[in-house]
């Protein structure tokens, strides 16, 4: 081989190599960048959770302001703040219903906030008004709930289900028809416990009891019906119409949703709707909303002519809660975090959490 033809091929090879390095460079540095783009977006992501965290947390604080605030205020529609004081009005609307959807800007990011007392939901420790001592009484009530939540009654599940309760709760072993009880069923499973004979806890408790699920309680589909000539079967769920706090079982006319309302005797969703639009007024010529909540029962049946049947009207109440489900969002370019609790306002400031749960 000549000097010029070993020149040439030590160059060559030479070029090759570079070209690898180059190559090597280039993927080392693209991938470098690619790790820095995603550790600056998880960065950036987790600022913004932590932010949206603190403001949800910011929320809750808000709540008991407007707690402490409502404490001081009568409810009468005539009834003045100072002025300048903008949180007035919610307060005087917590007295006697709700706050739904207060959104305040902060920072960054912003706080939405709901109050709404737990009367506003169906207690089932108390769905007759006794003590869930009216058997009969209580499964009529349960197939509105379960019809609410879209587990209607040609799905087939509504016996196990009712049965099921009803053992769950009552002081006896014996199971009903369609029910069950430890021996014969719940020390069976494969994670065997007890039925506790007992009310309730809390509403997720109901996933223990047989026929009880996830989608049943918090909605979904229903892979299994007694009746599967349609297959699987999506439905509402019902965990936002139960409460298991509050003493008389009787549902706060002011704060109730629709849904909820719905599940009372002889209120379909033409009455629901009618008793929604009516406690929420009308807006002024400046754009404020100007309440029109029931002073008490008796304004309600006068208002609602559909609610004054004794079936229903024995269900209603307008009077102050002092539990309340509390529910602050905190939201920050996107990224939200959830907080929500159960507490229990005894005045002077002095709120009592029941429950608390947070979530992304």
């Amino acid at each position: 081989m000549s000097r010029l033809q070993s020149t040439c091929s030590c160059r060559g090879s030479a070029l090759i190599v570079v070209i690898w390095v180059v190559g090597l460079l280039a993927m080392f540095i693209t991938s470098m960048a690619f790790d820095a783009q995603v550790e600056s977006r998880l960065t950036s992501y987790y600022r913004k959770r932590a932010k949206a965290g603190y403001l949800a947390q910011s929320g809750m604080e808000m709540a008991r302001m407007l707690l402490d605030k409502q404490a001081k205020v009568t409810g009468d529609p005539k009834e003045k703040g100072e002025e300048g004081d903008r949180w007035f009005e919610y307060a005087k609307r917590l007295k006697r219903g709700a706050i739904r959807g207060l959104v305040e800007p902060l920072g960054e990011g912003t706080i939405t906030l709901d109050i709404v007392p737990e009367p506003a939901r169906r207690n089932i420790n108390n769905l007759d008004l006794a003590n869930n001592r009216n058997e009969d009484e209580v499964a009529e009530n349960l197939e509105r709930i379960l019809e609410v939540g879209g587990i209607t009654e040609d799905l087939g599940l509504w016996p196990e289900l009712i049965d099921s309760f009803m053992d769950w709760i009552d002081a006896d072993d014996e199971p009903r028809a369609n029910g069950a009880e430890t021996r014969d069923y719940y020390e069976t499973l494969p994670e065997p416990y007890r039925a506790a004979n007992r009310s309730f806890g809390t509403v997720e408790e109901l996933l223990l009891v047989k026929g009880f699920n996830r989608a049943i309680l918090f909605g979904g589909v229903l892979e299994k019906t007694m009746n599967d000539k349609e297959g699987p079967v999506r439905v509402e769920g019902i965990a936002d119409l139960l409460t298991t706090y509050g003493d008389d079982g009787r549902v706060n006319v002011n704060s109730a949703s629709a849904r909820v309302m719905m599940t009372l005797p002889d209120v379909d969703d033409v009455v629901a709707g009618a008793v929604i639009q009516e406690r929420e007024g009308w807006v002024d010529g400046e754009g404020k909303r100007q309440s029109e909540l029931f002073e008490n029962e008796q304004d309600a049946l006068k208002r609602i002519p559909n609610l004054n049947v004794p079936r229903t009207s024995r269900y209603l109440t307008t009077a102050e809660a002092t539990i309340c489900r509390i529910t602050s969002v905190g939201e920050v370019g996107g990224v939200r975090r959830t907080v929500q609790c159960i507490a229990e306002y005894a005045g002077g400031g002095k709120i009592t959490i029941k429950r608390w749960w947070e979530e992304e």
